[in-house]
């Protein structure tokens, strides 16, 4: 709700949009159990599902030429 200012989730690097205030968000990040809240990707969807920001998955801060490479990586760990 800030105008065009782009918002990224720090870990996932998807684009969202504000549907509602950010103290609204929070507080409702803040209301939530906390098993819900260890996950930004369950978190995220979650807002998404309730009309509190909408996700803009189009656009990803992952390197498509290594995407092979880290999901191998992430299979041995």
């Amino acid at each position: 709700m800030r105008g065009n200012v782009d918002h990224f989730l720090k870990y996932g690097g998807v684009k969202f949009e504000y549907r509602a205030s950010e103290q609204e968000v929070r507080d409702f990040i803040n209301q939530l159990p906390a098993n819900k809240r260890d996950s930004l990707a369950e978190v995220s969807q979650i807002l998404a599902d309730e009309g509190l920001i909408d996700l803009k998955p189009e656009h990803s801060t992952i390197d498509k030429e290594l995407l092979d490479a880290q999901v191998e990586e992430n299979r041995r760990i």
